[in-house]
């Protein structure tokens, strides 16, 4: 009798889901607990409050970082949960800058951030949920991480059947001998404390394979370069 030898890749790919899915529950279990340690520091002042009691400064102070704590979870929650269920499946033509124009606004930059960007073609094939959740990494990203006037540059072009994409800030970069790593979840490189949980360019590698691409940091050019990442997604033959 004949046996089917097993596809490695597509074995893979089962325990890569399975795991998601342990994770999605994971953080669904999770958020309602830490839910409640955020608003519990409220529910004791009220009551207080209607006993005509004022919280004394050490308690106040406590439950201050009680609340920053539990705000920290709640965002590594959230950017687990976005881990768990990345893979845009549904694609259109969507307008690169478009994209680019309402990740800015949502993410409400600086007044000493400052973008530039060039896009040939300027559009491509991708949904643009997705796209806009990579400039949402990418430009917070460099804002977050680096201290003064930020300037970002953003290209993309369509090269050899891939949408080519590059973006560069003036940053601090990568610390040498991390760039494989910088992609690993949980990994936290910044010199610079931002309360997040290093899960954004975990999030954006796995977008990037859902699309049959890559994404990488590269290293700098000059000694002005800073972060580096480039990001490469298979397309159609776009007219």
């Amino acid at each position: 009798m004949k046996h089917d030898t097993p596809d490695p890749a597509l074995s893979q790919t089962m325990r890569d889901q399975a795991m998601m899915e342990v994770v999605y529950k994971i953080v669904h279990d999770l958020r309602g607990s830490v839910r409640a340690i955020a608003e519990l520091p409220n529910w004791i002042e009220e009551d207080l409050q209607d006993s005509g009691i004022a919280l004394p400064e050490g308690p106040a102070q406590s439950f201050d970082l009680m609340r920053r704590h539990a705000e920290k979870l709640n965002m590594m929650l959230d950017q687990l949960s976005q881990y768990s269920k990345t893979g845009y499946r549904e694609t259109e033509r969507v307008s690169v800058r478009t994209c680019l124009e309402r990740a800015i606004a949502a993410l409400n930059l600086p007044s000493d951030v400052r973008v530039r960007a060039r896009f040939d073609p300027a559009e491509i094939e991708m949904n643009p949920d997705a796209l806009m959740s990579v400039f949402l990494i990418l430009l917070g990203n460099a804002a977050e991480h680096n201290a003064g006037p930020v300037r970002i540059a953003v290209t993309g072009r369509l090269r050899d059947g891939h949408w080519d994409m590059m973006l560069r800030d003036n940053g601090v970069g990568f610390p040498d001998g991390k760039l494989e790593r910088a992609f690993d979840p949980m990994s936290k490189f910044s010199v610079v404390e931002t309360g997040g949980a290093g899960m954004g360019l975990a999030i954006l590698r796995r977008l990037a394979d859902s699309y049959g691409g890559v994404v990488e940091a590269l290293a700098p050019r000059t000694k002005r370069d800073g972060a580096t990442i480039r990001l490469r997604l298979k397309q159609p033959c776009l007219d």
